[in-house]
């Protein structure tokens, strides 16, 4: 199970981070607050790091990953599949 470990985390904005470790301005949020952007995504995509599986529902995923560290490692993912990493 990849989300046993990992925590979720918000912004302002509606922004959701799924990893180890929140980018900054994030805090955190709960599986609900998952489900109510997943609803509504307008306009974000939904984004996985290629590296340590860290999930994000952003515009633009983060250039460095706030987990593992690494330059680049988002690939947009479908719904289907974020679903699949969180297990709901």
């Amino acid at each position: 199970m990849v989300f046993a470990n990992k925590k979720i985390f918000k912004n302002a904005s509606g922004d959701i981070h799924v990893g180890n470790n929140s980018p900054d301005n994030f805090t955190e949020a709960t599986i609900e607050d998952v489900k109510k952007a997943l609803k509504n995504l307008n306009g974000k995509k939904l984004w996985r790091c290629h590296v340590c599986n860290d999930l994000s529902i952003i515009s633009v995923p983060p250039k460095i990953c706030p987990t593992c560290f690494q330059e680049e490692a988002y690939v947009e993912i479908n719904e289907k599949e974020f679903r699949n990493f969180l297990e709901i």
